[in-house]
């Protein structure tokens, strides 16, 4: 997955964005994104916010059924869109549902969708925005609705829902429900931190229409790896040992509780929400590196935003107007590594579908390992996540077969093992992804 954050393709000729056209600058970089081996595109809002052009949040809407003139229009993003599926790029739009700009135009036309307070005042959430009221099946067959125009007449592809747990998951199954039923292969993601046993699982209960029940339907096909993220990020930073990360997926749920069974999650380390971008962490660019080996290959969605490729480090702002400088890029390698792991990773089932188990490495506040495993499929993936070479053993479980060597999938070296345990050296940042023979 590969978010784009629009307001960064604003006219600016110094990098090449040379049209007026939000939608037309940001489609010159879809060749790249589908060169890179990335299916799926994560758009910020489209609609309109603000002063309507493109310096603001995003998420605070004011009508549902336009877009933003300050990126252009409809046809444009049609045209965005259309080129996006010819290069084989699926594009999610970024659902803002749980609540508005107060100027919205439903404040007008159905007043009615609104929470109240004392008063009868609409109510604000802590962003000032105003509430929606989903106990109201009015609002809630407007919203599917709406989200039917957007995939069906527009061609978007999926829904990230911002915030999804500000909103009840029976509402979110009706979506996911609805749409798949219109638009087979339509992806729902939820922007979600906790109460993943709720939203990551199943809902059974009253469905969307009339005398309809859900029997164990999913509102969610993946969730935020918040958590993870965190968990990361602090690594970097070097603020926290290594061995958080194996925590951070073990209990997903604020540290405290396993997702369902059988969830997927995002897996990355920086998006529009993260200050600074994690190049400007301790780790630099090839901490960021490292990071993304292990997004790539613990299994999950691996998650990219614009301008990691390039090791951008522009931070994204609602108050001035920011830009990825595609024109200078810091670390235009970048591209080509993420390109290889995703190669990499396709290539060999255990990372894609594999079980994960932990493997104990000689210093767990710098080291991280793990072996996947699909069928006969074996994988061992070792990152170093500090700024210092690292030099140690790594010993794979007792229920596991001992290893014979390990070959290192992306240079071909082969390393000796001595039962279950490798000897490695690794330079600061760097890892081992290599195929286990025994």
């Amino acid at each position: 997955m590969y978010q784009v954050w629009l307001n960064s393709y604003a006219y600016n000729p110094a990098i090449g964005q040379t049209s007026f056209d939000v939608f037309a600058n940001a489609a010159t970089h879809l060749p790249d994104i589908a060169a890179m081996g990335i299916t799926a595109i994560q758009l910020s809002p489209v609609q309109p916010f603000g002063k309507e052009s493109t310096v603001g949040t995003p998420y605070e809407i004011k009508d549902y059924y336009a877009v933003n003139p300050g990126y252009s229009g409809i046809s444009s993003l049609k045209r965005y869109i259309d080129r996006a599926h010819t290069l084989g790029l699926r594009v999610l739009m970024d659902c803002v549902y749980h609540s508005t700009d107060p100027q919205n135009v439903l404040v007008r036309e159905h007043p009615e969708f609104y929470l109240r307070g004392p008063g009868g005042a609409i109510r604000r959430n802590v962003f000032h925005f105003a509430m929606l009221d989903y106990a109201k099946p009015a609002l809630r067959s407007y919203m599917i609705d709406m989200t039917k125009y957007w995939a069906l007449s527009v061609g978007f592809d999926g829904c990230r829902a911002d915030v999804a747990t500000a909103i009840p998951v029976s509402f979110w199954a009706m979506v996911n429900n609805e749409l798949k039923r219109v638009k087979p292969g339509w992806l729902m993601i939820a922007e979600a931190s906790d109460q993943l046993g709720e939203y990551g699982g199943t809902y059974t209960g009253p469905g969307y229409r009339l005398a309809e029940r859900y029997d164990h339907v999913y509102a969610f096909d993946a969730l935020y790896g918040v958590e993870y993220m965190s968990a990361l990020r602090r690594i970097l930073n070097q603020n926290a040992p290594a061995g958080l990360l194996q925590r951070a997926l073990r209990l997903p749920d604020g540290l405290r509780a396993a997702a369902p069974r059988g969830a997927t999650l995002y897996r990355g380390v920086d998006n529009h929400d993260q200050r600074p971008r994690t190049e400007q962490l301790r780790g630099g660019n090839d901490g960021m590196l490292a990071a993304m080996v292990v997004s790539f290959t613990i299994g999950g969605i691996p998650f990219i935003f614009n301008g990691q490729e390039i090791g951008d480090a522009a931070p994204t702002s609602v108050f001035k107007q920011t830009f990825v400088d595609w024109a200078h890029p810091q670390h235009p390698d970048n591209a080509g590594v993420f390109k290889e792991l995703i190669s990499l990773t396709r290539a060999n089932p255990a990372l894609v579908r594999g079980t994960t188990t932990w493997c104990d490495t000689s210093d767990e506040s710098r080291t991280i390992g793990y072996l996947r495993r699909r069928g006969a499929d074996r994988v061992l993936v070792v990152v170093n996540l500090s700024s210092q070479a690292w030099e140690g053993s790594v010993v794979l479980p007792p229920n596991t077969p001992p290893m014979r060597s390990v070959v290192d999938l992306r240079s071909g070296r082969v390393s000796e093992a001595r039962g279950r345990t490798l000897r490695l050296s690794l330079p600061p940042f760097a890892a081992l992804i290599g195929t286990v023979r025994i």
